[in-house]
C-alpha cells in the first residue's frame, strides 16, 4: 500500500518526454503544496509539449481531482490524483463477530 510522500520534490524531465517528480532536498513542492505542484506540471506539459506523469486509478463512480504526493514501495514520489475523502473518523467500521 502507498504512503504519503514526506520530503521535498521538484519537477524533471525524463528519457520518455515526459513530466515526472524526484526527490530533492532544495526542491520547492512538498505535501503542503501539491496542488501547486500539478497545477506547474500541468503549464509545463503545455508550454514543453510533455506528457505529464501521474497516476489516477480506473474508476467509474468516484471523481478523481484531488492531488497528492504518495510515495512507492521503493519510497520514490509520485503524484496521485484520487477521489476526495472525508474527515477521519467520519466512516465507521462495525466488527460482528461470526463464530
Amino acid at each position: 500500500m502507498a504512503k504519503i510522500y514526506q520530503g521535498k520534490v521538484s519537477v524533471f524531465s525524463n528519457s520518455n518526454n515526459q513530466l515526472v517528480v524526484k526527490p530533492d532536498d532544495s526542491g520547492k513542492f512538498d505535501q503542503a503544496n501539491v496542488a501547486e505542484l500539478y497545477s506547474t506540471m500541468l503549464t509545463l506539459g503545455k508550454k514543453h509539449k510533455m506528457d505529464v506523469r501521474v497516476f489516477k486509478p480506473e474508476t467509474e463512480t468516484a471523481k478523481c481531482d484531488t492531488p497528492l504526493l504518495m510515495a512507492d514501495r521503493w519510497g520514490k514520489p509520485y503524484i496521485a490524483l484520487l477521489p476526495e475523502r472525508k474527515a477521519p473518523g467520519a466512516v465507521k467500521v462495525t466488527v460482528q463477530k461470526l463464530a
